[in-house]
């Protein structure tokens, strides 16, 4: 699924395996104050800016599970997708013309998703890559 990443700055796309993803990482982006609108065929798979609240009752009504519950579940049992939503974060034009770099700080969660579950498989006994 496609997502346009509603923000005040740059115009960035995201691709994330669903709603799910989608709605936890721009979250963690954006701090709440990012939205995602599905886009090319995936209209109405959207997430609102949480500014002014209602991140809980939002994520439950489509998970079933407040926004720390759908987080730490996306975090600990589907952090590689959530892992490839953050580096498909793609800016839409040659150049950022804000000083916020959305693409860097989406890279950095990836590679901090990536390591710490190394570090848990690891921990478990996990094979060397």
């Amino acid at each position: 699924m496609k997502f346009e990443i509603i923000n005040p700055s740059d115009p960035y796309t995201m691709e994330a395996d669903d709603l799910q993803i989608a709605a936890v990482a721009v979250c963690l982006l954006g701090d709440g104050k990012y939205a995602a609108k599905g886009i090319d065929g995936d209209t109405g798979q959207d997430v609102p800016i949480f500014l002014f609240g209602g991140v809980d009752e939002w994520f439950t009504e489509k998970f079933g599970m407040d926004y720390g519950e759908t987080a730490s579940h996306t975090l600990n049992s589907r952090n590689d997708a959530l892992a490839r939503a953050f580096e498909s974060v793609t800016l839409g034009r040659t150049e950022r013309s804000s000083i916020t770099d959305i693409g860097g700080r989406a890279q950095a969660i990836a590679k901090a998703i990536r390591e710490k579950a190394a570090a848990v498989a690891q921990e478990e006994g996990g094979c060397d890559a």
